[in-house]
């Protein structure tokens, strides 16, 4: 029943994130300016702002949508040895991967972040941006270990929530209101997909929880100041996975 369930949500998000795929970056600008008063790019710039050394790393980068955070990344680390862009919605891909030379290190791969198809520990840096709240953050957290290599990072930036957005009443009412206003917006895929992603969203405390349970150490979260006082701060996530020692 969990996977009927599981398998549900995703094709709600492949279909409501193929219907905006064209406009994405400007719909992405209009809903943070409103919900946090933040650009899409300033949102980014978060994340790249808290980039590792990447000379000859290789990057995995969930949910990458039209390839937004590789491309940006490249830019700002032209040595890096490759990256590659993951997402369930292969039209984003297809949109995103107009501009890409035949010998750009950044590679894409059509494939759920909750069964990464690719082998354990193989990268040294894995990147999400504003897409966890649409996953199993559990399942999520395990799969970002498997593959994480032995002292990689792990950068995550995403909506937090308060604890009264864990209260089930509150729940229900942000739920019911998300829906509408995405109904009226986009759709009912983008309502439903929106909607359904509300039991997903973790407070800092809750992070911090998953991601030691998942294996991994040196948390560091960060609330980034939201500019509307009746919406949960936006939250950035920096991990690690511990170097294996091999002393006896």
């Amino acid at each position: 029943m969990k996977k009927d369930a599981s398998f549900y949500e995703q094709r709600q998000v492949i279909e409501a994130f193929s219907e905006i795929a064209p406009q994405y970056e400007n719909k992405m600008d209009s809903e943070l300016n409103l919900f946090w008063g933040w650009t899409y790019q300033e949102l980014i710039g978060a994340l790249l702002d808290a980039l590792p050394d990447l000379h000859s790393k290789s990057i995995l980068d969930l949910a990458t949508g039209k390839l937004v955070v590789p491309k940006a990344i490249l830019a700002e680390n032209p040595a890096v040895e490759k990256i590659i862009g993951l997402d369930i919605t292969y039209r984003m891909l297809q949109l995103g991967k107009s501009n890409l030379t035949e010998n750009s290190p950044i590679k894409l791969l059509c494939a759920s972040a909750l069964q990464i198809p690719l082998k354990d520990e193989s990268f040294n840096l894995v990147t999400c941006a504003l897409a966890t709240h649409h996953m199993n953050v559990k399942q999520l957290l395990l799969e970002i270990e498997r593959v994480l290599a032995c002292g990689g990072d792990i950068l995550i930036v995403d909506v937090g929530a308060s604890k009264t957005w864990m209260n089930p009443v509150i729940q229900f009412i942000i739920r019911t209101l998300a829906f509408l206003y995405f109904l009226v917006k986009e759709g009912a895929s983008r309502a439903w997909a929106e909607a359904s992603a509300l039991p997903n969203i973790r407070t800092a405390g809750d992070w911090q929880e998953e991601l030691q349970i998942a294996g991994l150490s040196g948390v560091q979260i960060i609330k980034l100041k939201s500019r509307r006082l009746w919406i949960p701060d936006p939250i950035f996530i920096h991990a690690k996975k511990e170097q294996k020692n091999d002393n006896i």
